[in-house]
């Protein structure tokens, strides 16, 4: 039991949680199961989803597992961002990345939580396939990922002059909220990971790690569409469409209620296309019901992946259906033919390459895909999308140490006895060492000088080393000072600046800006004046601004340009 990762996803028609262990590198799924989530409102879809994943949890859950979240996508806000530069700390990359999405959300970045990954350089992309227009091909319904502008059919974004980052973010608010609802026992999950990426780990074990594909699963609420390249998620998205709006359909064409709807969709539900023609006017009529709920869904695919080729320059190549709604009879035709790319679900052989041979036989893997891929990434440290960053860091709780506080002692005396020999060892070899060297300076320089010295008298004869000429590099370059001033300043909630001007040269930075009041430019003078390479802070020079402002400008002197 011990080690165990249990991993969990917020289905609206299910909750599914994945059970996976780790062991030399690698990690298996043990165990599956799912559970129904009595039905409602949307808009409480997910409060019912978490009592519901709430409820496993206490059930299986032990102080040694792991828990980790999958956060819905309609959750999150994922974008592409570029910059023009490579090869910056991670650190530094945090803090532009973070300025970014403030300038791209309508939230303030002290509101939100966000994680990021760089994005392969070149993609390798292909040319475009040729795009037919469909009737009724308008804008996208989105919930969550990129921008909503329409990108033309053939825009390939080329490979990045800097570096392009996959930065998904989230409400702090509305993901403390789901650490609530999901904590056992004082115990918070470990992690909140972004549900879709989760479908890269499926990817790679059962498409394998060629050319990019599109993993698009269909849910009960949301279809979350992840486009993966060797392993990583290079662009994702969530529709607002799912399997919910074809059993709304079904009630309304056939006037039934909801719950023998949803019974007659899984019975009977099916699509028709030209690679499966209805067979009787009867299936023809099921068949238009739910074509004209799927069809906008297929415009969104196919936008999604154009957006994706127009901001990475990833090129989907195929695209593989997980999750519910990957059942429905005929779906995988109809979108290939309306999408333009071959659609699969998967194949026993690769559901076996995803849970294992014995588990693979008795659960779902396609309804599976979600919580297996978060859990294998969990597993294997692999999670590069979890939202606990910041206030919501994982503070590790060392409780369960007490109980083997016997056996740890007693290792860590073996190890330190070993180190204990290994030291005397060391020390008796380089004392050795030390005697042949005292030897050969006196032969060295009773051959030379003419009579037998000690390294202490050589070394005075020789004189004191010369001392080392200073690096011609700056200590910090005009990017590492606008960071460290970034840094320093006060919060805005505290002062209101807008800057107008700076001036970073060789030894000097000039800086000219507008505040509230003499007291908020009192409060940035004392915080320059803490930066440790600036020697010497000018006072400001203050002046009327506009609309009440007040305009100051500041010189500085710094040793580290």
């Amino acid at each position: 039991m011990a080690g165990r990762v249990i991993a969990v996803d917020l289905g609206a028609y299910s909750v599914k949680v994945a059970v996976a262990t780790a062991g030399w590198g690698q990690a298996h799924v043990v165990d599956f199961m799912e559970r129904a989530v009595p039905v409602g409102d949307r808009a409480d879809a997910l409060a019912r989803s978490a009592a519901v994943a709430h409820e496993v949890l206490r059930e299986i859950a032990t102080e040694a597992d792991t828990v980790y979240v999958g956060v819905p996508g309609d959750l999150v806000s994922s974008r592409v961002i570029e910059f023009g530069f490579r090869h910056l700390k991670r650190a530094d990359l945090e803090k532009a990345v973070g300025g970014e999405l403030e300038g791209l959300l309508p939230f303030d970045l002290d509101d939100i939580v966000y994680a990021f990954d760089s994005l392969p350089r070149d993609l390798g992309v292909a040319e475009p396939p040729a795009e037919a227009a469909v009737p009724g091909d308008d804008e996208p319904t989105f919930v969550g990922g990129g921008t909503h502008d329409r990108p033309p059919p053939g825009v390939i974004a080329p490979p990045a002059a800097g570096m392009r980052v996959l930065a998904c973010a989230m409400l702090q608010d509305r993901a403390r909220e789901l650490l609530d609802r999901m904590t056992i026992g004082g115990e918070e999950p470990r992690g909140l990971v972004v549900a879709p990426t989760g479908l890269s780990r499926v990817a790679e074990r059962t498409l394998g790690g060629g050319d990019a594909v599109a993993i698009v699963d269909l849910g009960h609420h949301r279809t979350d569409v992840a486009v993966v390249k060797s392993g990583r998620t290079v662009f994702t998205r969530t529709l607002s469409r799912g399997g919910r709006d074809l059993t709304e359909a079904i009630a309304r064409a056939w006037n039934i209620p909801y719950d023998e709807a949803e019974k007659a969709k899984h019975a009977d539900g099916y699509v028709a296309s030209e690679a499966e023609p209805p067979p009787s006017d009867a299936w023809r009529r099921v068949a238009d019901v739910l074509a004209a709920e799927l069809l906008p869904l297929a415009r969104d695919i196919r936008r999604t992946l154009r957006a994706c080729r127009a901001e990475t320059g990833g090129e989907a190549t195929s695209i593989a259906l997980v999750g519910g709604g990957s059942r429905l009879r005929g779906v995988a035709s109809y979108l290939a033919e309306q999408v333009g790319l071959p659609v699969v679900r998967l194949s026993p052989d690769q559901a076996a390459g995803l849970l294992g041979q014995d588990l693979a036989q008795q659960a779902p893997a396609d309804v599976a895909a979600c919580a297996a891929g978060i859990a294998l990434d969990a597993a294997t440290g692999g999670v590069l999308y979890d939202l606990r960053q910041g206030p919501l860091a994982f503070r590790a709780d060392f409780s369960f140490l007490r109980q083997k506080v016997a056996h740890l002692a007693a290792i860590a005396l073996v190890v330190i006895a070993f180190a204990a020999v290994n030291a005397y060892a060391a020390l008796y070899e380089l004392r050795a060492s030390e005697d042949a060297l005292e030897q050969r300076i006196a032969a060295e320089s009773a051959q030379t000088i003419g009579k037998p010295l000690t390294a202490e008298e050589v070394l005075a004869k020789v004189g004191p080393a010369k001392k080392k000429a200073a690096s011609p590099l700056p200590k910090m370059t005009a990017y590492d000072i606008l960071l460290e001033i970034n840094a320093k300043l006060p919060p805005k909630k505290e002062v209101t600046l807008d800057v107008k001007n700076i001036d970073i040269r060789p030894g000097q930075i000039s800086l000219t800006a507008t505040a509230a009041d003499t007291k908020q430019i009192a409060a940035i003078e004392k915080a320059l004046q803490s930066i440790d390479c600036f020697e010497d802070v000018s006072k400001p020079s203050i002046s009327s601004g506009p609309n009440g402002t007040k305009a100051f400008s500041i010189t500085i002197r710094s040793a580290c340009m």
